[in-house]
């Protein structure tokens, strides 16, 4: 199995979380620009377009909605993939996943770390996203780990 880091938008709009309610998120728009299609800032958010293909991929996860201050429908959801323990993956200093030990079938998943959670997809759910053109969300290939971690 081959895996990708899921790398957020870098730039266009900034949001600022106005509250955090379990069922739904509140947002401003600090700074106008192109909205990400997966953004870790103010916290793990992804677009309506990226939500429908991952429903896709997992039928039943849970996304919680996020409204933009002014708006009634959400533009953006909050997702909670299942989690990597640290013991199975190898990290580069910046704290991100170099490497992973594969998760069965399971599209994404999140590797925590000290630094920094890392999000880690699959070569299946990469190559539907690159095929549906998601320009402003970056990939980048990881080492899959064998039975053992490489020391």
């Amino acid at each position: 199995m081959e895996y990708f880091l899921l790398k957020p938008f870098e730039g266009g709009c900034r949001m600022k979380m106005k509250n955090h309610d379990k069922d739904i998120l509140i947002c401003s728009m600090e700074k106008k620009g192109e909205e990400p299609d997966f953004t870790l800032s103010p916290c793990p958010l992804i677009s309506n377009r990226f939500k429908e293909l991952l429903e896709q991929y997992l039928p039943n996860m849970d996304f919680i909605p996020c409204v933009m201050e002014g708006r009634e429908k959400p533009d953006f959801w909050a997702f909670h993939p299942k989690e990597q323990a640290v013991e199975n993956a190898r990290f580069c200093p910046d704290g991100s996943v170099s490497a992973v030990k594969p998760m069965g079938l399971l599209p994404v998943f999140l590797v925590p770390n000290y630094k920094k959670v890392s999000y880690v997809i699959n070569l299946a759910l990469a190559e539907s996203l690159l095929r549906r053109g998601y320009v402003n969300l970056g990939l980048e290939r990881i080492e899959t780990l064998g039975g053992e971690i490489d020391e």
